[in-house]
């Protein structure tokens, strides 16, 4: 009976030693969190081992997610997976399909879903700010300059080559207006107004030529003389010299004491009223909205994914660099507080640990048991 005790007693011990040795090994590698020193010299065993490894833990964990973990071809096989590509297409449809059809306006959508405030008289007001002020750099550049310097060569010559067709146009307008009742018309009353100032022997004479188509004639001869290669050459001729002078002017010397800051402040605000969305936004967005959907969704929306996914194929792996995630995971293993680590892991792992501390106390208990059958035979 006093050899079972004994080696029960002995098995106990030795469990018990085991399973607190486990433990204790446990513990020891959070604890202590700081180094502990008698005087200068630091006592071993401090701090713990994960904090007295902890850089180089941060270091190779960071090694280990940028190298094994968060891979390039394991972000492109996420980011181009066709689940998560139909996902974003279906989630944008519908939002498309929401704001087609709200009340809201722009201003009041924008501000539920972002809660800031946006006003579109402001947004507006910078947009034709900015056209106007691109407009007047632009006529700076230009307005004191001859239009023959600035003006494309091509469409100088394409001038030139159609003067003879606007001489021939002009031509056939004023034989059109001289065979018409209207030219007639204004033949005759010229006639008449004439001999009207030429006093009273004007008036007779032209009392006695009331009679004589004199009207006719003239008329007869403008035709004439519209037909004449001579009129063609001297309108032609006329045209290209007005031409010539127009380009070689400034448009400062072309239109002087025009006011081009508010000509351009009127381009600015008809070119705004144009934009899409941007003259419509202060419109509920059910009364507009709806006519860019199936361009958003059908058109806009795929060419953005394409390019998109083109864009960050070819500079994927530039980004995860300049992203520099193994120093993001250092610093944040680094700066973790270490209460909180060893909560984690021990809770994370409780169960394990807790069958490490058993197997301890089983391996102690089974030497002391060896122990106990040695001292039995040895007594």
């Amino acid at each position: 009976m006093e050899i079972l005790t004994v080696i029960a007693l002995m098995i106990l011990i030795g469990a018990f030693i085991g399973g607190l040795t486990n433990l204790i090994a446990i513990r020891m590698l959070f604890r202590p969190f700081n180094p502990i020193y008698v005087g200068k010299m630091q006592l071993p065993f401090t701090p713990g081992l994960i904090p007295k490894r902890r850089a180089e833990l941060a270091e190779q964990l960071g090694s280990l997610v940028t190298g094994h973990l968060i891979t390039v071809e394991g972000v492109k096989s996420k980011l181009f997976d066709e689940t998560l590509i139909r996902e974003i297409r279906t989630w944008f449809g519908k939002k498309v399909k929401e704001v087609a059809t709200s009340e809201d306006t722009l201003e009041e959508w924008w501000r539920s879903q972002a809660g800031g405030a946006w006003s579109p008289g402001d947004t507006r007001l910078r947009f034709t700010g900015s056209v106007q002020q691109t407009l007047m750099k632009t006529l700076e550049d230009y307005r004191s300059r001859p239009a023959e310097e600035w003006l494309p060569d091509s469409l100088i010559q394409r001038a030139d080559e159609k003067i003879p067709e606007v001489t021939t146009i002009i031509l056939k307008k004023g034989k059109e207006f001289v065979r018409s009742p209207e030219g007639k018309q204004k033949i005759e009353e010229m006639v008449s107004r004439y001999f009207s100032t030429k006093g009273s022997f004007g008036g007779m004479v032209g009392r006695m030529m009331s009679n004589v188509p004199v009207s006719g004639r003239i008329q007869h001869e403008l035709l004439r003389l519209l037909d004449d290669e001579k009129a063609r050459e001297f309108i032609e001729t006329r045209l290209r010299t007005e031409w010539r002078e127009i380009i070689s002017k400034s448009p400062d010397e072309l239109a002087p004491g025009f006011d081009w800051e508010k000509r351009a402040a009127q381009v600015a605000d008809e070119v705004a009223s144009r934009v899409p969305v941007l003259g419509e936004w202060e419109q509920p967005l059910g009364k507009w909205a709806h006519r860019y959907e199936a361009r958003l969704t059908d058109t806009l929306m795929p060419a953005v994914l394409e390019t998109l996914s083109a864009i960050i194929e070819r500079n994927l792996q530039r980004m995860l660099q300049n992203l520099k995630i193994d120093e993001i995971v250092r610093d944040q293993v680094n700066s973790f507080p270490l209460p909180r680590l060893e909560q984690v892991i021990l809770s994370i792992a409780k169960k394990e640990l807790k069958m490490i501390a058993l197997l301890g106390a089983v391996i102690g208990g089974t030497v002391g048991l060896i122990q106990g059958l040695i001292v039995v035979v040895i007594l």
